[in-house]
């Protein structure tokens, strides 16, 4: 990106982020008046994804089919198909909404997708540290198992919040599990998915949320098939310790551990 182009780019972020902060407090007094005082992640409330025509709102986290999903929301609203680069930022957060939108955030539903931890975890490193960029800042871990190993080392060590793909999912959620009208699991995302939709009405494009997700391309890593091959149980019981509150907080039983090797 040439000099100028960086240079509008960041004025309008400038923008959109001081509107951001003048729109504020009527969102978040939105919000306290749907879900109660003290209920949602102020951190994480900029992470939900307005739909006003479908009245959908998505609460994006990473590594949990975020990308597909945000096609599929893409296309629903606008009648148009995309790429998720060039998408993913195009749907207003809660603090884009002008004040007739904010008013009216009872009639929306708010989704979420959730992934059990010892996949996500893995997905994250297989996908991440295939880029120099992500080695140069993080670490060169080799896409082995004994690379995956020194990685939740290092995350152990002070690394799990400092990217938002590994980090832990409760972080990125604006709300409790039992606070979303909807619960999209990835380990059944399509099924989930058809059924939140069918019941607003809508339904998913073709051929969307498959196996291969569409949005993710390029991004697949096969974690969920290479668990046994990457975990060891001591590898599991860190993952576990790790990430103990998305387990409690999300439905998945960390004894459920891939991985018997020592």
């Amino acid at each position: 990106m040439a000099g100028a182009e960086k240079e509008q780019t960041g004025l309008a972020l400038l923008g959109r982020n001081l509107a951001g902060l003048a729109r504020a407090p009527r969102a978040l007094t939105a919000v306290r008046a749907r879900y109660g005082h003290g209920v949602a992640r102020k951190a994480a409330l900029r992470r939900l994804a307005f739909y006003p025509r479908l009245g959908l709102a998505f609460n994006r986290v990473k590594k949990n089919a975020n990308s597909a999903l945000v096609l599929v929301l893409h296309e629903l609203e606008t009648g148009e198909s995309g790429q998720a680069a060039r998408i993913k930022d195009a749907a207003p957060n809660l603090f884009d909404l002008p004040a007739a939108e904010i008013a009216r955030l009872n009639d929306y539903a708010v989704f979420v997708s959730v992934r059990n931890p010892y996949s996500r975890v893995l997905s994250a490193f297989l996908d991440k540290f295939r880029f120099a960029e992500y080695r140069r800042q993080y670490g060169d871990f080799p896409l082995t198992p004994e690379g995956f190993g020194a990685f939740l080392d290092w995350l152990e060590q002070g690394g799990l919040a400092r990217d938002a793909h590994w980090d832990r999912q409760v972080k990125l959620m604006a709300l409790p599990l039992d606070s979303y009208d909807g619960v999209l699991r990835f380990e059944t995302l399509q099924s989930d998915a058809r059924t939140f939709f069918a019941n607003r009405g809508l339904a998913l494009p073709d051929g969307a949320l498959g196996s291969e997700h569409r949005g993710d391309r390029g991004k697949e890593t096969g974690a969920d098939r290479q668990l046994p091959t990457y975990y060891t149980a001591g590898r599991a019981a860190l993952v576990a310790r790790l990430y103990a509150e998305d387990f409690g907080a999300l439905g998945y039983n960390p004894a459920q551990a891939p991985g018997n090797r020592p």
